[in-house]
């Protein structure tokens, strides 16, 4: 027995009772843990290999993530014992080899237990000897050594502090927010890493709708798919209290998944299950672990939110596959991802018509070819509106669909009431929903209403702090406020930690153009370019920066390359207005702004909000077109 320890750190492990005692009092321990334990006494001393485990308390054909079982086990091994795994008492880590007893025990009620005679000795160290010795001379001693007597009791204070197991009566940690980290895919096929990241993706959508519960959106998660970082600094970097990780398999027409919940700020495990359903049920399975989770974490659930995780129906397994596929395509967000979800989508709706959210899925595909100038906004926008409404009249309680159709209102029907309305029914429906706060701060932003764009663009990147694309929009919002050196600060944050992201470059190169730093402008114009080459919205907006700039003729060559363009694909009239207003040339730009208003352009919404206007500001036909946008 080390030297350093004291009698309060004995330990009795009574396998007639499956107990493990310190001083009297039994230590909670589950049952995979106290088999992991038994087994590494019963080899004190010795190196036990992680596969001589997984051996011993699985078997050599599991089919589940004994890595995360191991490490688990031993935390909780760890936890009951108050152990630290840096100057382990109890429980020695091998890196990369396996774990070792190190402790001293007294082993009660064996049975058979193959523990050795020898081994259930306890092993009293020189310091517990001399206090038997102690003890041993009276029992009146204490009342000649008063000053013993109170030195004895300020070490028993200290070592009750130290040993006492206060998680025993002290209530459980409260968790007001939470990560889902990547379920691990344990189908031995890479190919189906699509499905254990929508699985994921649906476990965060689920969890989301708790109001009373802060919950970090699937973009910021998404970055420790292959993360070695431990569970404290992850979620010190994602500023919440507690994790779920865990796996998902697929075998044949069934699922099964395995989740545990993290308390972070101690790494102490406060709960673990597995579910095994049929494929037909993954809608319930969902609900079923998410409510789980929630009865941990013991929050307060509204009556909806509970009949929303107690209600939930059957989806064919194909329908939803093919769903979990075009949600895949969807989060890369490039134009040839976003038809191929759109694809998969209607796959889905097609197998399965009433799927509500490959309805609304369709609906986000099409917002954001029509947002970014890929399709037509008459042709874009209109199936948008359609998808999600079919969606929330199949499922009225899918926020995602509810703000789709908000974006349609504020960006093609220019419907300003009924886009606010909507957008926040979709926040309403899902408190943890990012994009809902970030396109809500659009439309506050459009609105000139500030200061409630800034709360809520601040509270979509609270919900997803990792998100390269908030991270932008916080710049985006810099530059409406027309807080250009603000905007730049926070565009070159984002850039320094994502390097190469287009839209950070373009709005860096919008908030330099303002400050009149015209090289610097179409240099990051350059750079958005070659990671979309030939998106119209850059050459626009390098053509409108050379005009300002006095390169006149680098101008009206953009001019010739988008007339050239307009050829083969949609080239946004907008963007063409833009250059001839570089120009200073007034009627051109009218003519073209005009064109744009006649095909319902959703850039017209930044009307009043975009500084490149400010040449026309002045004349009445700029007042006439803001009037009939529908803007004060």
């Amino acid at each position: 027995m080390p030297a350093n320890l004291q009698r309060s750190d004995e330990l009795e492990l009574d396998l007639k009772r499956y107990e493990l005692r310190r001083s009297g009092r039994v230590l909670r321990i589950e049952k995979i843990p106290m088999e992991l334990f038994i087994f590494l006494v019963e080899n004190r001393d010795k190196l036990v290999s992680r596969e001589a485990i997984v051996d011993r308390l699985w078997g050599k054909d599991v089919f589940l993530d004994t890595e995360q079982g191991i490490n688990t086990a031993v935390r909780k091994i760890r936890q009951a014992l108050h152990d630290d795994p840096e100057q382990p008492r109890f429980l020695e880590t091998v890196v990369g080899k396996g774990y070792r007893f190190v402790g001293s025990i007294k082993i009660v009620g064996n049975g058979n237990s193959p523990v050795a005679l020898s081994q259930a000795q306890s092993f009293p160290s020189v310091i517990e000897r001399d206090a038997a010795e102690n003890f041993s001379e009276g029992a009146t001693w204490w009342k000649s050594k008063p000053l013993l007597v109170t030195v004895i009791a300020l070490v028993l204070a200290v070592l009750a502090l130290k040993y006492f197991d206060l998680d025993r009566w002290l209530p459980r940690p409260k968790v007001h927010s939470i990560a889902v980290l990547p379920l691990k895919n344990l189908s031995g096929n890479p190919t189906d890493d699509y499905f254990a990241d929508g699985m994921t993706d649906e476990l965060i959508t689920n969890l989301a709708k708790i109001s009373a519960l802060r919950v970090t959106s699937y973009t910021s998660v998404s970055k420790y798919k292959a993360s070695s970082k431990p569970l404290p600094q992850v979620a010190r970097e994602l500023g919440v209290d507690a994790i779920v990780e865990g796996a998902v398999v697929r075998s044949g027409d069934q699922i099964r998944i395995t989740a545990q919940l993290i308390y972070a700020p101690r790494d102490e495990h406060l709960w673990a299950e597995e579910y095994q359903r049929y494929m037909r049920d993954v809608l319930y399975l969902q609900r079923e672990v998410a409510r789980d989770i929630v009865q941990q974490v013991r929050v307060t659930l509204t009556p909806n939110e509970q009949n929303r995780l107690n209600t939930a129906g059957a989806v064919d397994p194909a329908a939803y596959e093919s769903y979990l596929r075009g949600r895949s395509y969807w989060n890369q967000r490039s134009e040839a991802s976003l038809y191929k979800a759109i694809e998969q989508f209607n796959k889905a709706i097609d197998i399965d018509p009433g799927y509500a959210p490959a309805y609304s899925g369709t609906a986000d595909c099409y917002t954001t070819l029509g947002y970014l100038s890929y399709l037509d906004p008459l042709d874009a926008f209109p199936r948008a509106r359609d998808a999600a409404t079919k969606a929330i009249e199949l499922d009225p309680s899918l926020a995602e669909a509810h703000a789709s159709l908000a974006y349609y209102n504020l960006y093609h029907a220019w419907n300003w009431a009924e886009s606010e309305t909507e957008f926040k029914r979709a926040i309403e429906l899902n408190p943890n929903y990012s994009t809902a706060h970030e396109w809500y701060s659009y439309y506050l932003l459009a609105m000139g209403r500030m200061e409630q764009a800034w709360t809520e663009i601040n509270r979509a990147r609270e919900l997803d702090p990792l998100s390269v694309i908030i991270s932008t929009d916080v710049g985006f919002n810099y530059f409406y406020r027309h807080d250009y050196d603000g905007a730049i600060s926070q565009l070159r944050q984002t850039l320094a930690v994502s390097p190469k992201f287009p839209l950070a470059h373009l709005w860096l190169g919008r908030a330099y153009q303002q400050k009149k730093m015209y090289a610097e402008a179409i240099d990051e114009f350059n750079k958005t370019d070659e990671a979309l080459p030939g998106w119209v919205v850059t050459l626009a907006g390098t053509g409108n920066a050379d005009g300002e700039w006095g390169h006149t003729a680098e101008a009206r060559q953009v001019l010739i390359r988008l007339d050239q363009m307009s050829r083969g694909k949609y080239v946004t009239p907008y963007g063409i207005a833009l250059v001839y207003a570089g120009l200073d040339d007034k009627d051109q730009a009218f003519a073209w702004l005009n064109k744009a208003y006649e095909g319902r352009n959703h850039w017209l919404v930044w009307l009043d909000r975009d500084p490149r206007w400010d040449r026309l500001r002045s004349d009445p036909r700029f007042v006439d077109l803001k009037k009939r946008v529908g803007l004060r």
